[in-house]
């Protein structure tokens, strides 16, 4: 079963989308597009995440857990759904009483 990341994310994050384009050029400059695919516009979330010192082993162990390969549901904030993701990307920066986690999450289809 597909584990749920209920963490808070700051709600300024970055969110990049880059559709997945198949282009076939002419000889005449012209030249025809279409989407690479039926999923060609998923996105990457770049989120941070701040927690109480005590609490980070517990979000560390579940990104360690996914280990980039393995997908988990996640609602963006301001999300109406949640979402299939991968983490295959995170650093900590631990402060005195707060942590800071900063991630990739990348939309996947499973």
């Amino acid at each position: 079963m597909m584990k749920t990341f209920h963490w808070k994310v700051d709600p300024d994050m970055g969110v990049d989308s880059e559709p997945q384009v198949a282009v076939v050029k002419f000889g005449d400059g012209m030249e025809q597009r279409r989407a690479a695919g039926l999923n060609n516009n998923l996105k990457k979330y770049s989120v941070t995440l701040r927690t109480k010192r005590q609490d980070a082993g517990e979000l560390e162990d579940f990104l360690s857990e996914h280990n980039g390969v393995k997908a988990f549901l996640w609602t963006p904030p301001y999300g109406y759904r949640q979402i299939k993701v991968v983490c295959r990307k995170w650093s900590v920066k631990a402060g005195l009483l707060k942590t800071t986690f900063t991630a990739t999450f990348e939309q996947v289809v499973v």
